[in-house]
C-alpha cells in the first residue's frame, strides 16, 4: 500500500499588477490589500486541517500568502522556501500589460495566446527549462513526503506546468483552457502509481458574503 499524499496547489493572492493585468514573471511583488483578504480566507479554509507541511516559492507574493495560511493553522507548520517553484522568468515583458506587449512586440501575446510554445520571450527563460524545473521540484518534494496533507503555495504558470506534466497533456493547450485564480486552490493526490486531480482552482471561499467551504475530507487513508 503506497502512503497517499495529498497536494493543495494555491496560486499567490493578488497583487496590484495582477489588478491592472500587468505580467509579472520573476518581479517580486506584494499582496495588494484584496490580496492580503484573499490570503486571510485562504488561512481560514485550511485553520482546521493537519497539514504536515507547507512549501512556497520565494516570491515575496507567495510567501506572504503562505504565511497567512501558515498563521491561521494551529499545527506550528512554517513555510519552507522552494525557489524552482517560482513563476517562468518572462524577461522584458514583466511589468506590461498584454496590450504593452502586443504594441512592442509585433502582436506577440495575442500569438502566446493562441500558442505559447511558439513565442520566444527576449530575456525569458526558456520554456523547456521551466517545464523541467518545476517537474523536478515537485517530484523532489513528494518524494520526501510522508503520508498526510501538505500546501504547495506557487504561480500560474507553475501549477499549469504542474497539471500538464499529471495529465500527459500539451502545456499551450492546459494553460489556455484553464482558469486559474489568484487565491485558488487545486487538489492532487500521490500514492498510487498514478497521481491523481481531485480538483482545479476552487475558489468558494473567496466570495463575498459566503463562509469558507469546508475542504472535502480525505478518503479514508487517515
Amino acid at each position: 500500500v503506497h502512503p497517499m499524499k495529498r497536494c493543495y496547489l494555491i496560486r499567490h493572492a493578488q497583487t496590484v499588477w495582477n489588478s491592472d493585468n500587468r505580467i509579472q514573471g520573476h518581479s517580486d511583488l506584494p499582496l495588494s490589500p484584496l490580496g492580503q483578504e484573499q490570503a486571510h480566507r485562504l488561512a481560514t479554509l485550511f485553520a482546521s486541517r493537519h497539514l504536515k507541511g507547507i512549501v512556497t516559492s520565494h516570491l515575496l507574493r507567495s510567501r506572504q500568502t503562505a504565511h497567512a495560511i501558515a498563521s491561521g493553522n494551529g499545527h506550528g507548520v512554517e513555510p519552507v522556501v522552494e525557489r524552482d517553484l517560482a513563476e517562468m522568468h518572462l524577461g522584458e515583458w514583466e511589468g506590461l500589460t498584454p496590450a504593452e506587449v502586443d504594441a512592442r512586440f509585433q502582436g506577440a501575446y495575442q500569438q502566446w495566446r493562441s500558442q505559447p510554445s511558439s513565442v520566444a520571450i527576449p530575456g525569458a527563460e526558456p520554456l523547456d527549462t521551466f517545464l523541467v524545473r518545476v517537474r523536478q521540484a515537485v517530484h523532489r518534494l513528494v518524494a520526501s513526503w510522508d503520508e498526510g496533507e501538505y500546501v504547495l503555495v506557487s504561480h500560474g504558470g507553475v501549477i499549469a506546468a504542474l497539471l500538464a506534466d499529471v495529465l500527459h497533456a500539451n502545456y499551450d493547450a492546459i494553460l489556455r483552457r484553464l482558469r486559474l485564480d489568484n487565491a485558488g486552490v487545486t487538489a492532487l493526490e500521490f500514492g498510487s502509481p498514478t497521481p491523481h486531480v481531485l480538483w482545479i482552482n476552487a475558489t468558494s471561499h473567496l466570495e463575498e458574503g459566503n463562509p469558507p467551504l469546508a475542504l472535502p475530507g480525505s478518503a479514508g487513508w487517515f
